[in-house]
């Protein structure tokens, strides 16, 4: 469900199509909602307006950007060394295994 305030701003970007701020403080209210998939898609159907689809899709690449952004802020980080140094061990568990298989393989012939 869409909130009052969410309808109330983008109104105010659909009847001040060319002022940033009106876009901008949008923007930041579907960021801090998580509404930018409603946003997204509201810019997307104006993509087709023969005077604002430019304008709605470079707005539809922000809200992207700011989607991206958010998840990459929310990602978790790798463990670290801990992972590496198991990684490494097991490449080189692998890797004399290999090398005794060979010799082993060598040997017996």
């Amino acid at each position: 469900m869409i909130d009052p305030v969410f309808e109330t701003l983008w109104k105010n970007v659909l009847d001040h199509w060319d002022d940033e701020r009106a876009h901008g403080v949008f923007l930041e209210h579907c960021q801090v909602t998580d509404q930018l998939a409603e946003a997204a898609a509201r810019y997307r159907g104006m993509k087709g307006d023969s005077e604002r689809g430019a304008l709605a899709d470079k707005r539809l690449a922000g809200v992207a950007i700011v989607a991206l952004a958010k998840l990459e802020a929310t990602r978790t980080q790798p463990r670290g060394s801990r992972s590496r140094t198991a990684a490494v061990i097991l490449a080189t568990a692998f890797g004399l295994t290999t090398v005794g298989f060979l010799i082993y393989l060598l040997a017996s012939r």
